[in-house]
């Protein structure tokens, strides 16, 4: 019961917001998503094609009100699970995919052409180990998240850096390996 009202809250939102014929395209279309993931929702299918690819397999996609652009790939594999927050973005041909587990917070916003993983690397190649993104981070375009990787509250990573490890709140990221700039 407390889910349906979540939804169905969010959706009045939506509903009083000035773009309301947009925005209630964008749910509409999320809505063919149902059967494929769990959690409070609505998502909301922004702009175009092809339609986001969510494969949950035996694992488990819970997503918040969230915003997932054409050609976004979330993916489970074995008993993976993916979790994302309220009011988080993902664009264009970005890919999550999870072994084990990742986790995205709220208001996050992930650029296009970004890979997030629990995959550990090339140097353990059956390493899989959590990644968690906490509130408010940005992914510039083609970052890669590799697994192990927990950033802080507020974090902004510049595009096309690779990012493996923990990182404090509020650090600017960049570079193939990221290192903090500021």
């Amino acid at each position: 019961m407390r889910i349906f009202v979540q939804r169905l809250s969010s959706l009045l939102r939506v509903w009083r917001s000035s773009e309301r014929n947009y925005s209630a395209a964008a749910y509409v279309l999320g809505a063919l998503m149902c059967g494929r993931r769990s959690g409070t929702g609505p998502v909301a299918w922004v702009r175009g094609w092809p339609m986001p690819d969510l494969r949950a397999g035996r694992g488990t996609i819970e997503l918040g009100h969230v915003g997932l652009y054409p050609g976004v790939r979330l993916h489970c594999r074995e008993t993976g699970r993916i979790q994302i927050g309220d009011g988080t973005f993902i664009n264009r041909q970005s890919r999550v995919l999870a072994a084990r587990e990742v986790r995205l917070g709220a208001r996050c916003m992930v650029s296009w052409n970004c890979a997030i993983t629990d995959w550990a690397g090339f140097q353990a190649p059956q390493a899989f180990a959590p990644v968690v993104l906490e509130d408010e981070v940005w992914l510039g375009c083609r970052v890669t998240i590799l697994g192990g990787t927990r950033l802080g509250r507020g974090c902004v990573v510049a595009a096309g850096s690779v990012v493996q490890g923990e990182y404090p709140a509020g650090v600017m990221l960049a570079g193939a390996p990221a290192e903090v700039v500021s």
